[in-house]
């Protein structure tokens, strides 16, 4: 019984050792190579389109942002009332509080989402902002706007073009590799 286990051994190890039609050496029994190689390419290509996936609709829904507002916002005169102020590792980030009266005459306060130096935009001093009239804490100074959307969904949708171009590599054919 146990000549029978060992010769069945022997002779799995003696069939991977040898080329196959194509004279490729393959490791372990016939095909398991290539099953799990094929598994890899496949999760390397879901990982790669997702994160595509996930930078593409981020880069879009910055542009869209930017470009809802643009076309369905409000102008108003408002005043800068004070600042948020976002603390990083590194740096300090500060975001214009403004205050306007919307023409149904609704007071609203609300943070821009876009930063500004308080140095150059002082407590007190009245701006033309452009706000969403559906959604009024949605607003920006109107300069701020009319200099487009910025480059991040730019770099966002370049970083998803190189991955969906990535995860194109992983659907080629494998090319058999032949062992020296």
């Amino acid at each position: 019984m146990m000549a029978s286990g060992y010769s069945a051994a022997a002779t799995r190890s003696s069939l991977a050792a040898q080329p196959d039609a194509q004279g490729v050496h393959r490791a372990g029994a016939p095909g398991m190579a290539t099953a799990s190689s094929s598994q890899s390419r496949w999760v390397y290509f879901a990982f790669c389109f997702g994160l595509g996936g996930l930078f593409a609709w981020y880069a879009w829904s910055q542009a869209s942002a930017h470009w809802s507002l643009a076309s369905r916002g409000q102008r108003t005169e408002a005043a800068i009332v004070g600042y948020d102020e976002v603390r990083g590792r590194r740096s300090t980030t500060w975001y214009p509080v403004f205050q306007f009266t919307t023409p149904d005459g609704r007071r609203v306060q609300a943070a821009s989402g876009v930063s500004a130096e308080p140095a150059q935009l002082r407590r007190g001093n009245r701006v033309t902002v452009v706000y969403d009239p559906a959604h009024p804490e949605t607003v920006q100074q109107a300069s701020a706007l009319e200099g487009g959307p910025g480059v991040t969904p730019w770099i966002l949708a370049a970083m998803a073009l190189l991955m969906f171009a990535l995860a194109s590599v992983f659907l080629l054919p494998q090319k058999p590799r032949k062992m020296a």
